[in-house]
């Protein structure tokens, strides 16, 4: 069983032992409590029992956990700059150190959620998952890729300007990039909107486009002169395959 009122004054403790009055730090909170509400939506969509909501939104709320640790010693959030991944970092802060006792978690649900937050954010998920654990680590990942736009949107300011030309091969082949052919601050842009791609459920879709995270993101963007027509294109391929895939079951 999870409290997740519990789990909820657990991640209060854990996060107040940060400066909240940082606003990367706000920022980072504030996304966890985001995709801890998206977990609950997507759960009612998709048929969870109850059990299992507590058990998604206890997943989304301690996802980027390790974030805290990776800003607190490196004051920066990427895990190529810092040299820290913050998903292992929550796996050591959580299950080998032994915090996960601290928010009333029974042990029955560790493996479920370890498993679950390791894999979160990598360029592909293990191969030798059960499909169970399949199943919520890919969960886990449409949800907070659909609020990753929301975020970045409100918390930073972008530009599109020029490609690094293996950054565009991949979106045009309509893979997830790797972070580190990342050359310019529009590389970062277009890997984060290669997100799209790698969302699994067809009801993470439909959410990502009631949220209007994805348009919030497209609306801040500063289009360098000259470009508007490569911008528009980017646009209009994303709209498109998010519809394809509201129309068939992903």
């Amino acid at each position: 069983m999870i409290n997740y009122q519990k789990v909820e004054q657990g991640f209060k403790n854990y996060v107040e032992k940060f400066d909240l009055k940082n606003k990367e730090i706000a920022m980072k909170v504030s996304h966890s409590y985001h995709v801890a509400d998206l977990a609950n939506k997507l759960a009612k969509r998709i048929g969870l029992k109850e059990e299992q909501k507590n058990l998604v939104k206890t997943m989304g709320l301690l996802h980027d956990i390790g974030r805290f640790i990776q800003y607190r010693e490196q004051g920066i959030y990427s895990d190529l700059k810092s040299k820290i991944d913050h998903a292992e970092e929550a796996d050591m802060y959580l299950f080998v150190e032994e915090h996960i006792k601290d928010f009333g978690i029974a042990e029955e649900n560790y493996p479920i959620i370890r498993v679950a937050l390791i894999n979160h954010n990598k360029l592909e998920i293990a191969e030798d998952l059960t499909e169970e654990q399949a199943m919520f680590v890919k969960f886990l990942r449409d949800i907070d890729k659909i609020d990753i736009f929301r975020q970045q949107a409100t918390s930073y300011e972008w530009e599109y300007q020029e490609i690094t030309k293996e950054v565009e091969e991949d979106f045009k082949k309509h893979h997830l990039v790797d972070n580190k052919k990342s050359k310019t601050k529009t590389d970062e842009l277009v890997i984060e909107l290669a997100y799209v791609f790698d969302i699994q459920f067809k009801e993470s879709y439909e959410l990502l486009k009631e949220t209007d995270n994805l348009e919030l993101y497209f609306s801040v963007v500063e289009v360098q002169k000259g470009k508007e027509n490569e911008w528009e294109e980017i646009k209009k391929e994303l709209r498109n395959y998010i519809e394809e895939r509201i129309e068939k079951t992903c």
